[in-house]
């Protein structure tokens, strides 16, 4: 069987660690009965990840056979990774939803979607990531209490433009930069922009999401670690885009959208040249939204 996962962002701007949503571009696992566990690299990472039980496919997909008391791992994968590593665009989550997909899939789906959530959320330690890469569309989670996903469907005509550095950022440095203490100006600031964000994507009210999408939480902190992520930001709003924030945690930067390919175009000329000008090489990559999230592909 194969299993379908797509890339994500995280953050989306105003919801640090709250909003997630799915993006048009896609990791495909393979899987299939074996005498033990075992996985193969094709795309970003080949080279370096790890194949034993260090990997993220596999101890995601044990996790589950732990869980669910079927005993030691006996299935081979192969992982064709398209997301890049360590840009912001949810590669580590993707490797725990596919294998955690996978398993429950050839072990005859003994957990249903919810409970496939909480244990991604477990494993990747939140939920902003994982609950698009599974569910798609764009997601609210709260986990105070326990963990509690909304997904809305994105609409149709909205479309991204990533920015994607030649350099790696983990996920634990851009989070060490961040303060412990924000000012009370900033956090209502925040917390209007992410009410209003939410509702105007629901709404079908592309410029209010857009214009909802600033933020004063994480992203001047994160910006110091992206050299020239400020001026991205701005080129690409310049250049025709709704709006432009860091994606995740980082370094890849989204600008979004709607219009034909050549404002795509317009805009994702604009974010490599600001790069540029800070000495940053950077893809550049057009992608659609995702609704559909986590898909089975049975051999």
């Amino acid at each position: 069987m194969r299993v379908k996962i797509p890339a994500t962002t995280a953050n989306v701007g105003c919801g640090y660690d709250t909003f997630g949503m799915a993006l048009g571009y896609y990791n495909y696992i393979i899987c299939r009965e074996a005498e033990s566990a075992s996985i193969e690299i094709v795309g970003h990472g080949a080279k370096y990840l790890p194949r034993d039980e260090r990997n993220l496919v596999l101890r995601s997909a044990q996790a589950l056979c732990d869980a669910v008391g079927s005993g030691p791992l006996k299935l081979a994968f192969t992982a064709y990774n398209n997301i890049p590593l360590s840009r912001g665009m949810g590669s580590s989550s993707a490797a725990i939803v596919g294998g955690l997909t996978a398993a429950n899939y050839m072990l005859g789906q003994p957990m249903d979607t919810a409970a496939l959530l909480h244990m991604a959320a477990s494993i990747e330690g939140h939920a902003d990531n994982v609950a698009p890469a599974l569910l798609g569309g764009f997601t609210i989670n709260v986990q105070e209490g326990g963990l509690r996903t909304r997904r809305l469907k994105i609409p149709g005509a909205l479309r991204a433009v990533l920015a994607v550095p030649d350099f790696p950022l983990s996920t634990k440095k851009a989070r060490a930069i961040m303060p412990k203490w924000v000012e009370l100006a900033d956090a209502v600031y925040n917390v209007s922009h992410a009410a209003w964000l939410a509702v105007a994507l629901a709404g079908g009210d592309l410029a209010g999401f857009g214009e909802m999408l600033k933020d004063r939480l994480h992203q001047p902190y994160r910006c110091a670690l992206i050299p020239g992520a400020t001026d991205v930001i701005e080129a690409a709003a310049t250049a025709g885009a709704l709006g432009c924030v860091i994606s995740g945690s980082g370094p890849a930067m989204i600008a979004f959208y709607k219009g034909n390919k050549t404002l795509a175009q317009s805009i994702g000329m604009a974010m490599k040249q600001a790069f540029a000008a800070h000495q940053v090489e950077a893809r550049i990559m057009r992608v659609a939204m995702d609704n559909t999230g986590t898909q089975i592909e049975a051999g």
